[in-house]
């Protein structure tokens, strides 16, 4: 039965109060998660059917922490995190085979969490993403979500960090406290932002004990989750924050068969020529992921447009022509010095 239709019969059931048809239902939608090797869910999703009356066996988390109101900062009143499921898979990436191995190893590991926990071991729980900006950090993490089953928890570290003393690592607090009621992939994006060195001599002493504070939760963190960090600066971490991940995986920036790989990838629902692909990768030269996603997006719009699915010379041309323009914008932006305010 389509996912559709079950939903619906979930819904009627429960309405009708059939709780027959209601099992039925939802163990189909358990089977057809297995199928698609959403292991750690479909094995939540049993655990609370088996278990009656949606309630969850002491002890074991569930993500109905996302009906839960969100942690918000006390001074801004914004929220900490994003909770939500992700459509990415690794088959939507382009991987080398080093990262592709660790990211399986990693999401193998975390499907036997019991089996592991059985022989007094524990899976890889904590992973530090680190590289250049635009080489898949993000959308690994994403992907390994969508992979697992489970929905992917962004801490926004915009609202984390405060200016108030002592309010950064209490935001900290909540945001852990809230993940140990659920199962997610936690993201924390520009973990440099927290995870700095406490010896930089440029940093004042609350970014230090916003340092010591994030070591002391992750070290108590007990949840049934992975958390993944990422930063485009590992070498300004802090040394003892490198300890706590179980397992560093380094994005490097692609090479051009990378690069042909991925806008082959990102236009195959058009018609195109190898030439026009190999035109646009002699432009990518030493750019990342973003640079080509952002290339063949403005080539798939612009046949959005026209209403065709065949690229044309003009669209490469003018995409290309786009990209080239808009690095020239940030090389001048980059080399160009920091205004000053003239004192007199």
């Amino acid at each position: 039965m389509a996912r559709a239709d079950l939903l619906k019969k979930l819904l009627q059931s429960y309405q009708k109060r059939d709780d027959r048809a209601f099992r039925e239902a939802a163990a189909e939608i358990i089977e057809q998660e297995r199928k698609k090797h959403h292991i750690v869910l479909a094995n939540e999703l049993e655990r609370i059917l088996k278990n009656g009356n949606g309630y969850i066996e002491q002890g074991q988390p569930s993500n109905l922490t996302l009906f839960e109101p969100i942690p918000r900062d006390a001074d801004k009143g914004v929220g900490l995190l994003e909770t939500k499921w992700t459509s990415r898979y690794l088959d939507d990436l382009i991987l080398s085979q080093e990262i592709q191995h660790s990211i399986e190893r990693l999401m193998r590991e975390f499907r036997e969490w019991e089996v592991l926990e059985a022989n007094g071991l524990l899976p890889v729980r904590r992973v530090l993403f680190c590289g250049p900006s635009g080489c898949g950090k993000t959308a690994a993490a994403e992907a390994i979500a969508a992979e697992l089953g489970l929905p992917l928890l962004y801490v926004r570290f915009d609202a984390v960090v405060s200016s108030l003393l002592g309010e950064t690592a209490a935001n900290l607090r909540r945001v852990f406290d809230y993940a140990q009621r659920g199962q997610w992939v936690m993201f924390f994006d520009e973990f440099d932002a927290i995870g700095r060195s406490r010896d930089d001599p440029t940093e004042h002493s609350e970014i230090k004990r916003v340092v010591n504070s994030y070591l002391q939760i992750v070290d108590n963190f007990s949840g049934r989750s992975l958390v993944i960090a990422a930063t485009n600066f590992e070498q300004a971490l802090d040394p003892a924050a490198w300890r706590r991940f179980d397992d560093i995986i380094r994005f490097e920036k692609p090479t051009n068969e990378q690069l042909k790989q991925l806008v082959k990838k990102r236009l195959a629902p058009l018609k195109f020529k190898a030439s026009q692909v190999n035109e646009i990768v002699s432009h990518l030269s030493n750019s990342t992921y973003a640079d080509a996603e952002r290339v063949c997006l403005d080539i798939r719009k612009s046949c959005a447009i026209q209403g065709t699915r065949q690229i044309t010379q003009e669209d490469v041309a003018e995409a290309v022509s786009r990209y080239s323009y808009r690095q020239a914008i940030l090389e001048k932006a980059s080399s160009s010095p920091i205004a000053t305010i003239d004192k007199d």
